[in-house]
C-alpha cells in the first residue's frame, strides 16, 4: 500500500491502475459526491470528481471504475445551487461557470472517445455475436425517427432521441466489451459494493433533506412537494433507490457482513417509500417483499432471514398498535391523495389522440401538450406510461421496436437462471413495472443503472455459456 501510494503521487500509470481498479476510488467518489451535495461546493469538488473519471479513461483498460461516476455524477448537485425544482439556481450558468462546465463536459466526452478508440470496441462490435444488437439498433432507429412525417416534428425530437440511444445503445455496448476482461461473479460482488455506496450517498441526502430541508414538515406530515433532492424531485428520487434493494440483498449471500447488506436494502426502501411516491409505495414494498421471501428459502443466510423476518413482522405490528396516529399522521399524504389519477389519465388520452394523428413513426416526443402540466426545462411533457409515451412519439414503430428489443435482453437472465441474473433481473424490472406510472425509461440518468445491470448479467450469461 505503502508504494502504490508513492507511485500515486509520482504519476506513475500502474500505481494509478492499480488504485482505480480498487475498493478505494469509487470510495473516495462516493465521499466527494456526498460532501458536495449537502455542503453546495459540490461544483469545485467537480473538478477533482471529473479529473478522476477522464484519468481513469485514459489509462485503465476496463471500464470497471467509470460505473461509480456514471451512477452517481448527478447525485453530487446540492439542493442550494440546483437548476432544477424548487430553486431553479442560475449559479451553473452565471459568471465563468458557464465556460468551465462547457470545457469539463468537452474533455469527458473526448475521453470517452479516446477509451473506446483506444479498446477498439467499435472493430470488435459484431452482428452475430454482439447480444441484442439488431433489436437494440431497430429500437435506435424508432427513437431517431420520433415523429417523423407528422408534420409536428422538430429538431428537439432528434436530440431526445439521440440522447435515449446513448443510453440503450451506447452505454451498453461501452460497458459490455469493456468489462471484457472481469471476471463474471467478482463483477457482481464489484456491482454490489457500488451499491452499497450508492445506498449510503441516497441514505445520507435524504436524512440531510429531513434534517435541514425547508417545509418537510406540515402539520406533523411530510410535504411531498419537499421531497425534492438538487438533481431529482420525489419519483426520481424514489425509484433511483427502488432499484438498489434487489442487488442490495444479493450483496446478503455474495459479500461479508451480510447484515450490512441488509441495512442498504432497507435504507433504499426506506428512502423509496418516504418520498410520498405512491408508485414506489407500491412497487419498492412489492420488490423488497418478494427479494426478503427468495432469500428467506434460497442462499446461505435464508434461517437468518427468517428470524429477522419474524422479528420485523413483530416489531412493525408493535410499532402500528402503539403509533398508528404519528404514522397515519407522517404518511397522510398517502392517505389523502389514494388513488387519483394526479393528471394521469388525461396525459394518456392526449398521448392516444397523437398516436391517432400519426401512428406509424408518433407525433415526436415534444408534441403533448396538456394543460396544467408541468415542463422541466427543456424536457418534454411525458405521458407516464411507456406503452402511450412510445405510441405517442413514435408510433407503432417505436412500440413494437421496444417490445423486441425487451424481449430480446430477457433471454440472458432465463435461459441459464442464477440467483445473481434474477437480482440484476429484478433491479430492472422494478424501473420497468415503475415506468408504467411514470417516465423513467426516458429520464435519461435512472436508466444508467439499469443499463450496467444488464450488461453485467450479459456478460455472466456469455461467460456462462462459454463454459
Amino acid at each position: 500500500m505503502k508504494q502504490r501510494i508513492i507511485g500515486i503521487l509520482k504519476f506513475d500509470a500502474d500505481s494509478w491502475r492499480g488504485f482505480y481498479m480498487s475498493a478505494y476510488y469509487p470510495a473516495l467518489v462516493a465521499a466527494i459526491v456526498i460532501l458536495g451535495s449537502l455542503s453546495g461546493i459540490e461544483y469545485y469538488l467537480n473538478f477533482l470528481n471529473t479529473a478522476l473519471v477522464i484519468g481513469a479513461l485514459v489509462i485503465c483498460p476496463s471500464i470497471k471504475p467509470v460505473m461509480i461516476t456514471l451512477m452517481t455524477y448527478v447525485y453530487q448537485i446540492s439542493l442550494i445551487n440546483s437548476p432544477f425544482y424548487p430553486g431553479y439556481s442560475d449559479y451553473y450558468v452565471s459568471s465563468w461557470r458557464l465556460p468551465v462546465s462547457i470545457i469539463l463536459a468537452v474533455l469527458i466526452v473526448f475521453a470517452f472517445v479516446y477509451y473506446i478508440v483506444k479498446n477498439k470496441i467499435v472493430s470488435r462490435i459484431s452482428i452475430m455475436k454482439t447480444p441484442y444488437l439488431i433489436p437494440t439498433l431497430a429500437f435506435s432507429a424508432a427513437l431517431l425517427l420520433n415523429g417523423a412525417f407528422s408534420g409536428k416534428w422538430q429538431v428537439a425530437n432528434l436530440i431526445f432521441g439521440a440522447a435515449h440511444v446513448i443510453v440503450y445503445l451506447v452505454i451498453f455496448l461501452l460497458f459490455f466489451y469493456g468489462l471484457e476482461r472481469e471476471r463474471g461473479e467478482e463483477l457482481v460482488r464489484y456491482f454490489i459494493y457500488l451499491t452499497l455506496l450508492i445506498a449510503i450517498i441516497l441514505g445520507a441526502e435524504m436524512l440531510n433533506l429531513f434534517l435541514v430541508g425547508d417545509n418537510v414538515f406540515v402539520d406533523g406530515s411530510i410535504n411531498k412537494t419537499a421531497m425534492a433532492l438538487g438533481w431529482g424531485i420525489w419519483n426520481l428520487v424514489a425509484v433511483s433507490a427502488a432499484i438498489l434493494i434487489p442487488v442490495a440483498f444479493l450483496g446478503m449471500e455474495k459479500c461479508r457482513y451480510p447484515w450490512l447488506y441488509f441495512a442498504a436494502a432497507t435504507v433504499s426502501y426506506l428512502v423509496s417509500i418516504l418520498t410520498m411516491s405512491r408508485n414506489a409505495l407500491i412497487f419498492s414494498t412489492l420488490t423488497y417483499a418478494a427479494c426478503v421471501i427468495i432469500f428467506s428459502f434460497a442462499g446461505k443466510n435464508k434461517k437468518s432471514m427468517r428470524v429477522v423476518v419474524l422479528i420485523g413482522l413483530v416489531s412493525i405490528a408493535l410499532l402500528g398498535v402503539v403509533l398508528w396516529d404519528k404514522i397515519s399522521s407522517l404518511l397522510s399524504d398517502y392517505l389523502e391523495r389514494g388513488f387519483s389519477d394526479n393528471g394521469r389519465f388525461a396525459l394518456w388520452s392526449a398521448a392516444f389522440e397523437n398516436f391517432l394523428d400519426s401512428p406509424v413513426f408518433g407525433s415526436g416526443f415534444y408534441s403533448l401538450h396538456v394543460e396544467g402540466q408541468a415542463v422541466f426545462g427543456p424536457l418534454p411533457v411525458m405521458a407516464h406510461n411507456t406503452v402511450l409515451q412510445l405510441l405517442s412519439s413514435s408510433g407503432v414503430v417505436g412500440l413494437c421496436a421496444y417490445i423486441w428489443y425487451r424481449v430480446s435482453t430477457v433471454k440472458a437472465f432465463i435461459k441459464r437462471p442464477s440467483l445473481a441474473k434474477t437480482m440484476l433481473g429484478l433491479a430492472i424490472l422494478v424501473i420497468l413495472l415503475e415506468s408504467m406510472l411514470d417516465n423513467f425509461v426516458f429520464n435519461v440518468y435512472p436508466m444508467f443503472y439499469a443499463m450496467i445491470a444488464l450488461a453485467i448479467a450479459t456478460r455472466l450469461d456469455k461467460e456462462e455459456q462459454e463454459l
